[in-house]
C-alpha cells in the first residue's frame, strides 16, 4: 500500500512542476500568482509524502517492495530501518528530490528579489526537479513491487549501520542539492539582467548555508571513516571523497567572491561562473558515483543505463548553463581596483588558487578513467599525487587568507604591519624549538607554519576588533567577525591535519590474553576477550588497558562484529579520546593463541573536528547578518 501511495504522489509532484513552468500562459495575474505558489507547496508536500511512504515500507519491513527487500531485514534495529531509506541508490535520489523541493519552497518566501527574478529562479528549479524526477521514474524507481513472495530481505551493508553515516547523506545532500538553487539564481539573473546588490546578498546567504552543510557532510563522512573503517586515518583521497571535495572548494571560492562582488562586472561574471561550476561538479560527482565507473565503499550503483542518464543530465545542465553564461554575461567592464596587496587582489589570488586546486583534483580523479577507456589499462592515482600537487597549490592561498580581512579595498597598505612581523618572528621561534625537540619534516614545518600563521593572525584581528567594539554585545561581535572566526577554525584544522598525519606513531604487534606490551612510553595490557550478542550481530570485544608510568589511563575496547544476515565481519576501532591525542586500537586476526593488533597515536586529531565545527558555526552565524 505504501508503495502505491509513494509512487502516485511522486508522479503528482512530477506533473505539478510542468504546471509551474506553464503558469506564465495564464492571463489573469491573480490566478497566475495563486496557481504558481500553490504548485510549489503541493510539490513539496507530495514529495514529502512519497519519501515517508518509502520510509514506512522500511519501518514495517514490507518486503513486497523490491527496494526494501534489497536493503533491509526484519532484525535490523529501527533506527537503521529509518536511515536505510536513504542508504541506497533509489532512496537517496528520492531524498535528493525532497531536499530540492524544500529549497524551492523556502526560497519562495523571499521578499528581497524582484518578482521576475524570483519566479525565473523557481522555474529553473522546476526544470531541474523534472530532470532528476525523470531519472528516478525511468531508471531508479524505489516503489517497484517484488515479483517474488519473500518473508525476509537481504539486509543493509553492515558498515552503513552507523549513527554518523546515518546522518551523513542528508547533511551532505543539503549542501550538494542546495547548489542547484545557486545555479538557478545565476541563470535567472543572466536572463533577467539583474546582477544587482540585492541578488548578491541573497545568493551569498544561500551559498554560505550550502557550503556550511557540505562542510558538515564531508566532516561526518571523514569521522565515520576514521573510527569505522579501521585504518587509522580519516581521509584516503578516495575518488568519491575527491568528488565531494571539488564542489566544496568551488563553493569556498564562490563565498569569498561574493564578499567583493559589488559593482564590478568582471567579479560578477566570475561569481556566475562559480555558481554554475558548483552544481555542475555536484552532478558530475553523482554521475561518477552512480554509473559504476568508480569502485569505492561510497558508490551506490553500477547500472550503465543510470550512468548514461545522469551523464546526459550533466551535459544538458552544464552545457545550457555555460552557453547562457557566454551569451548573456555582462559586457561592460568597470575598472577593478587592483593594487599589489589590497583586499580585492588577495581574494582574487585566493580564488585562482582554489580553482587550480579543484582542477588538479579533477584531473587526478578523471585521468585513470580516461586511460582505462582509451588503453583498457587500469591505473590508480593515490595520496602521493594529491599530497605533492594539491597541498603545495593550496598553501599560498591559505597563507593569504589570514591577512585578507585586515586589508583595505582602496589602499595598498597593511595596517599595523609590524605586528604581523612580530607574529612571524614568534612562529619562527616556536618552529625552531619544535624542530629541536622532534625530527625535522618538510611537510610538517610547512603545515605548522601555515596553521600557526592563520591562527595567530586571525586571533590578532579578532582581539583588535573586539577591543574597538562594544564589549557588551558579544553575540553581535561574533556575527560581524564570523569570517575571522572561520579562519581560526581553518588554522586549527590545518594544525590537526599536520600533526595527525606527519607525526602519527604506529605500532603493530601480536599479543595474547593476559599479556602486556611496551608501546613507546605506554604499556598496553590485554585483559580479556568478550563475546556479546547484538540485535543483528555478534560482537567479539577486546578488553585492553592503557598505562603510562604504571598509572592507569583508560580502557580501550576494539571490536570485530559478525552480521548474521549478510555474513560479513566488520572491524570497530577502539579509541581513547585524550584532549592532546587519540589512542587508536585495531583488533586483527588470531594466530597461535595470539591476536595481531595495530596501535596508533594520533596527536591533535581533535583539532580537525573542533576546527570544522568552528567553520560551520561561523558560516551559520554569517546568515544572521543583514
Amino acid at each position: 500500500m505504501f508503495s502505491q501511495i509513494g509512487f502516485i504522489f511522486l508522479i503528482c509532484a512530477y506533473i505539478a512542476n510542468f504546471f509551474i513552468i506553464g503558469s506564465y500562459k495564464i492571463n489573469s495575474y491573480f490566478i497566475r500568482e495563486k496557481f504558481f505558489y500553490f504548485s510549489i507547496y503541493f510539490i513539496f508536500i507530495s514529495t514529502l509524502i512519497s519519501f515517508f511512504s518509502l520510509m514506512g515500507n522500511y519501518i514495517i519491513s514490507d518486503f513486497s517492495n523490491y527496494n526494501v527487500f534489497q536493503n533491509s531485514h526484519s532484525s535490523k534495529p529501527l533506527i537503521y530501518k529509518i536511515t536505510g531509506t536513504w542508504g541506497n541508490h533509489e532512496g537517496s535520489m528520492l531524498l535528493w528530490l525532497l531536499i530540492m523541493s524544500a529549497y524551492t519552497l523556502l526560497f519562495s518566501f523571499n521578499k528581497v528579489l524582484d518578482n521576475e527574478t524570483k519566479k525565473l529562479t523557481i522555474i529553473f528549479q522546476s526544470l531541474l526537479f523534472i530532470g532528476f524526477c525523470s531519472f528516478i521514474i525511468l531508471t531508479s524507481n524505489p516503489f517497484l513491487i517484488n515479483t517474488l513472495s519473500v518473508s525476509e530481505g537481504l539486509g543493509l551493508n553492515p558498515i552503513l549501520q552507523d549513527p554518523a553515516l546515518a546522518i551523513h547523506p542528508p547533511v551532505l545532500y543539503t549542501g550538494y542539492v542546495g547548489f542547484s538553487l545557486i545555479l538557478s539564481l545565476a541563470l535567472s539573473s543572466l536572463i533577467n539582467k539583474k546582477l544587482d546588490i540585492q541578488w548578491i546578498k541573497v545568493t551569498k546567504k544561500w551559498a554560505i548555508f550550502c557550503w556550511s552543510m557540505l562542510t558538515g557532510g564531508i566532516a561526518l563522512g571523514a569521522y565515520w571513516a576514521y573510527y569505522e573503517l579501521g585504518w587509522g586515518g580519516w581521509w584516503f583521497w578516495d575518488p568519491v571523497e575527491n568528488i565531494s571535495l571539488m564542489p566544496w572548494i568551488a563553493g569556498l571560492a564562490l563565498v569569498h567572491s561574493l564578499l567583493i562582488a559589488k559593482e564590478d562586472n568582471l567579479i560578477k561574471r566570475w561569481v556566475i561562473f562559480l555558481s554554475i561550476l558548483c552544481f555542475s561538479l555536484s552532478v558530475f560527482g553523482t554521475f561518477l558515483v552512480r554509473s559504476g565507473i568508480l569502485t569505492s565503499v561510497h558508490t551506490f550503483a553500477s547500472d550503465a543505463s543510470r550512468g548514461i542518464f545522469i551523464l546526459l543530465l550533466f551535459l544538458v545542465i552544464a552545457g545550457f548553463s555555460f552557453l547562457l553564461f557566454a551569451i548573456k554575461t555582462p559586457e561592460k567592464n568597470n575598472n577593478l581596483n587592483l593594487l599589489f596587496i589590497n583586499k580585492t587582489s588577495v581574494l582574487l589570488i585566493n580564488n585562482l588558487v582554489m580553482i587550480i586546486a579543484c582542477a588538479t583534483i579533477f584531473l587526478g580523479t578523471v585521468y585513470p578513467i580516461i586511460i582505462e577507456v582509451i588503453m583498457n589499462k587500469r591505473i590508480s592515482v593515490g595520496a602521493p599525487y594529491y599530497n605533492s600537487t594539491v597541498l603545495p597549490i593550496l598553501l599560498p592561498g591559505l597563507l593569504l587568507m589570514s591577512v585578507a580581512p585586515a586589508l583595505s579595498f582602496q589602499t595598498n597598505r597593511l595596517p599595523n604591519a609590524k605586528n604581523y612581523l612580530y607574529i612571524i618572528i614568534l612562529i619562527s621561534f616556536l618552529l625552531v624549538v619544535f624542530v629541536f625537540v622532534t625530527s625535522f619534516n618538510v611537510w610538517g614545518i610547512f603545515g605548522l607554519f601555515t596553521g600557526l600563521w592563520i591562527l595567530f593572525a586571525s586571533l590578532y584581528l579578532c582581539i583588535k576588533n573586539y577591543l574597538v567594539s562594544n564589549k557588551k554585545k558579544f553575540f553581535h561581535f561574533l556575527k560581524t567577525n564570523n569570517a575571522l572566526i572561520a579562519h581560526l577554525g581553518v588554522g586549527l584544522l590545518i594544525l590537526g591535519i599536520t600533526f595527525s598525519s606527519v607525526y602519527k606513531v604506529e605500532y603493530q604487534n601480536n599479543i595474547g590474553i593476559g599479556e602486556e606490551i611496551n608501546l613507546g612510553e605506554y604499556i598496553l595490557k590485554f585483559e580479556s576477550l568478550d563475546v556479546t550478542e547484538g540485535k543483528n550481530f555478534q560482537s567479539l570485544t577486546g578488553n585492553f588497558s592503557l598505562f603510562k608510568n604504571d598509572r592507569f589511563l583508560h580502557k580501550i575496547l576494539p571490536e570485530k562484529r559478525y552480521y548474521h544476515v549478510s555474513k560479513i565481519i566488520t572491524t570497530e576501532a577502539g579509541i581513547y579520546h585524550h584532549p592532546i591525542q587519540d589512542f587508536y586500537l585495531i583488533l586483527g586476526e588470531q594466530q597461535n593463541n595470539k591476536w595481531s593488533i595495530k596501535f596508533y597515536q594520533n596527536p591533535l586529531i581533535n583539532f580537525i573536528w573542533i576546527g570544522v565545527f568552528i567553520m560551520i558555526s561561523s558560516g551559520l552565524l554569517g546568515l544572521l547578518k543583514k
